[in-house]
């Protein structure tokens, strides 16, 4: 197996996550409503051959910050289409947004004051704790946060001890080796 990078990955992070929608009226004021994000850019996109991007000319694609310098995109398509099935392998889950502990209690309570039906929060185990909900889209979406004391950062907060790890790894592959060549490639929380 090709060696995976051991230090930092060269990302930093999400520059823009692009989604569909066919009523940007609905999805501005969700977004700057309800999750409380500011629209900030506006464009329309030509349509170019062989570049992957949407399949209509002219498109509308407008961006929200969604903080730490990280933005949020909507292509807006023509009414009428299919809408994706966010269970159906290539689809997307959803997405899941990191509140701060001081703010989350709040931000669920906004989601609530516009009238979107939430779940939770939960407690989903170790760190998390989580709302969901959909927007108009039919995206769902989370709230994240940690109810830990002292929390560190969200990727540290996920490390697992060896035996946690092995123990999932071992439900994927049959074979001991390569059990132990993704453990070498983690890193791990000792305890």
């Amino acid at each position: 197996m090709k060696q995976i990078l051991k230090n930092s990955p060269p990302t930093r992070g999400i520059d823009h996550l692009a989604f569909v929608t066919d009523d940007l009226p609905a999805t501005m004021g969700f977004y700057t409503k309800v999750l409380q994000m500011k629209l900030v850019h506006v464009r329309r996109v030509p349509f170019e051959m062989d570049r992957g991007q949407p399949p209509y000319d002219n498109l509308r694609h407008y961006f929200f910050d969604m903080g730490h310098d990280q933005l949020l995109a909507f292509f807006e398509y023509p009414q009428g289409l299919d809408k994706q099935n966010r269970d159906l392998p290539g689809g997307m889950q959803h997405v899941a947004f990191y509140v701060p502990p001081e703010k989350f209690d709040d931000l669920i309570e906004n989601v609530k004051a516009q009238n979107v039906n939430v779940i939770g929060p939960v407690a989903l185990g170790g760190r998390f704790w989580s709302a969901y909900f959909y927007d108009p889209n039919g995206i769902r979406l989370e709230l994240a946060t940690t109810r830990l004391s002292t929390p560190g950062g969200i990727v540290e907060s996920v490390y697992q001890s060896e035996e946690e790890a092995r123990k999932e790894l071992e439900t994927l592959f049959d074979d001991p080796e390569t059990v132990d060549y993704w453990l070498s490639q983690m890193p791990l929380k000792h305890q």
